[in-house]
C-alpha cells in the first residue's frame, strides 16, 4: 500500500471518529455510549414522572372533591 493511500485511510479513519458523539441513548445517533448522559436523561424522565404523578394526584383529589359534593346534593335533594 502506497504511502499516499495510507494517508489518506488515516485521514478518513480520524475524521470518521471525530464526527461520533458521545450519546446517553444509543437510538439518537452517535456510536460512544455515556453514562453520565444515561443518568441525565433518566433524572430528566424521573423529574418528568415526577410531575405527572404529582398532576394525577390534584385532579384525583379535585374529582373526589366533587363527587362527595354532588352526594351531599342527591342525598339533600332526596329528602
Amino acid at each position: 500500500m502506497s504511502r499516499t493511500l495510507k494517508t489518506v485511510l488515516g485521514l478518513c479513519i480520524l475524521l470518521g471518529f471525530s464526527s461520533c458523539q458521545t450519546t446517553g441513548d444509543p437510538t439518537q445517533g452517535g456510536i460512544f455510549w455515556s453514562e453520565r448522559k444515561a443518568n441525565e436523561r433518566l433524572d430528566e424522565r424521573r423529574a418528568n414522572l415526577g410531575a405527572i404523578e404529582a398532576d394525577t394526584a390534584r385532579v384525583k383529589k379535585r374529582n373526589q372533591v366533587l363527587e362527595d359534593s354532588a352526594a351531599r346534593k342527591r342525598r339533600y335533594l332526596a329528602e
